[in-house]
C-alpha cells in the first residue's frame, strides 16, 4: 500500500513551527520529563514525509495535486 502525499505546503509550514515550538517551550521551561519533546517531533516528521495518519484514517487532505511543484 503505498502512501499518498495529504498533508499540503501551508499544512506543512504549520506542522513545522508548531513542532519547534513545543520543543523549544519545553526546553526553555526545563519541564522535567524533557522527553515530552519528542511530542514536537511528530508534527515536524509528518511534515517532513508530507503524510499524516490521522488524514488517512479520516480521509482528509490538505494537499492540492495540481499546485505541487514536484
Amino acid at each position: 500500500m503505498a502512501m499518498k502525499r495529504n498533508v499540503g505546503w501551508h499544512d506543512r509550514a504549520t506542522r513545522i513551527v508548531i513542532g519547534l515550538a513545543i520543543i523549544a517551550a519545553i526546553l526553555i521551561w526545563q519541564v522535567d520529563p524533557r522527553w515530552l519533546a519528542l511530542i514536537g517531533v511528530i508534527p515536524i516528521l509528518t511534515a517532513i514525509g508530507g503524510w499524516c495518519p490521522v488524514y488517512e484514517v479520516l480521509d482528509l487532505t490538505t494537499d492540492n495535486p495540481a499546485q505541487r511543484e514536484d
